[in-house]
């Protein structure tokens, strides 16, 4: 018969791997970074349109491009998330607009942190967005850890 230490320990590892599903949302596993198609092996790329795009690996003209930038998956699911996630960001976006506040998402490196910080004077080449509202809205339809993969591109 087990202790009660030994089931609190238990206990504890099952709530952790349950937080994890809950942040995760996905019924796949992530591709892996770095993750290379073997020779005749399907892998899925987001399309010019993001729309997703199977194709069969030929090791001698797959583009490291492709898996140096993670832009290659092994599922149609992963790819399509990949897609909703770049589309839905870029929709609900807007061009820079001087001396007003233009959010940006952000992510600290030190803390693991996904953040919104608005800029009035700069023009870097991101997506601005009218309001912390509208891109916090978009992390909790994804949620973070999806953000921070698929959009941020952070893993």
């Amino acid at each position: 018969m087990k202790t009660v230490k030994e089931l609190e320990t238990m206990l504890e590892e099952v709530r952790k791997d349950l937080e994890e599903l809950k942040k995760n949302k996905n019924s796949f596993e992530p591709t892996p970074k770095g993750w290379k198609p073997k020779n005749g092996e399907k892998y899925w790329v987001a399309h010019y349109n993001l729309s997703p795009t199977v194709f069969i690996c030929d090791e001698r003209t797959i583009t490291n491009n492709i898996i140096k930038y993670n832009r290659i998956f092994k599922t149609v699911e992963e790819c399509q998330l990949y897609c909703d996630v770049q589309r839905a960001f870029m929709d609900a976006s807007r061009e820079y607009v001087l001396n007003k506040y233009n959010y940006v998402l952000r992510y600290a490196h030190e803390g693991g942190e996904v953040f919104i910080t608005p800029y009035t004077n700069v023009q870097p080449t991101e997506l601005f967005f009218d309001s912390e509202e509208t891109v916090q809205n978009l992390i909790d339809k994804f949620g973070e850890e999806n953000i921070k993969r698929y959009y941020l591109g952070v893993y």
